[in-house]
């Protein structure tokens, strides 16, 4: 007797590498942030917005040379799937704070027009540990602003990310920082319970906990604050 054919198994849908558009990647974070997704196997593509070549040569990256004044000119190819933006200065280098504005507030409110227009799928922001519209110092009454006027835009998932002080070595000194890296190292193991979140953080471990959360299931959490990001980055 002639056994019944067996039906072939379905054939496991082949997984859709991502594509990853990154803004402030010659920055320290967004630095290790491009250099992380290009060794990482979710994406098939890392396309960064530079005002300045980063003299990458890789067969997954995609250099877009831009001054960053007219972002809804900027021509790509769909599909984008997570746009992350490390855009941040610091009020001397942008030489006031009508100018600090355009770059923190302004640029990050711009990107994520775009990556709504995009239709991304998610929008990672560096943001700063204590943002808050309401903060009576300028930095973080901007940061918090920013997160304000961001999460207004419609059509994707946002995240921010709140590090507090940075370590590791930029290409531009900044002198103050520096030393606030000196002194904030040893007191690190002092910063427990409620003062966590102060401990300074690698910027490296900020890029990692980034691409973490880009490729997690989606949570209710829309803000990561420093220790959060230290506790993802060591996988814990």
């Amino acid at each position: 007797m002639k056994q019944p054919t067996r039906p072939k198994p379905p054939t496991p849908a082949r997984r859709q590498l991502k594509r990853a558009l990154v803004f402030g990647a010659t920055g320290l974070t967004g630095h290790h942030l491009t250099q992380q997704l290009l060794a990482n196997n979710n994406y098939r593509e890392i396309i960064c917005v530079n005002r300045h070549p980063m003299g990458i040569s890789h067969a997954r990256f995609t250099e877009i040379i831009d001054d960053l004044s007219q972002l809804q000119n900027l021509k790509l190819q769909p599909p984008i799937n997570d746009v992350f933006c490390c855009i941040g200065t610091t009020i001397k280098k942008a030489g006031s704070k009508e100018n600090f504005k355009k770059i923190d507030l302004e640029l990050p409110v711009s990107i994520a027009k775009l990556a709504a227009d995009q239709k991304a799928e998610k929008l990672l922001v560096v943001s700063s540990i204590g943002a808050n519209a309401k903060s009576g110092n300028f930095y973080l009454r901007t940061k918090g602003e920013m997160e304000q006027r961001v999460m207004q835009t419609e059509g994707l998932l946002k995240t921010f990310v709140r590090p507090s002080m940075l370590l590791g070595e930029r290409n531009e000194k900044r002198s103050a920082e520096s030393l606030g890296q000196w002194l904030m190292k040893p007191l690190k193991i002092f910063m427990i319970g409620k003062l966590r979140k102060y401990r300074p953080i690698p910027a490296a471990d900020v890029a990692r906990a980034m691409i973490a959360i880009a490729n997690s299931q989606p949570t209710a959490q829309v803000i990561f604050e420093s220790h959060d990001l230290q506790e993802i980055a060591n996988g814990e």
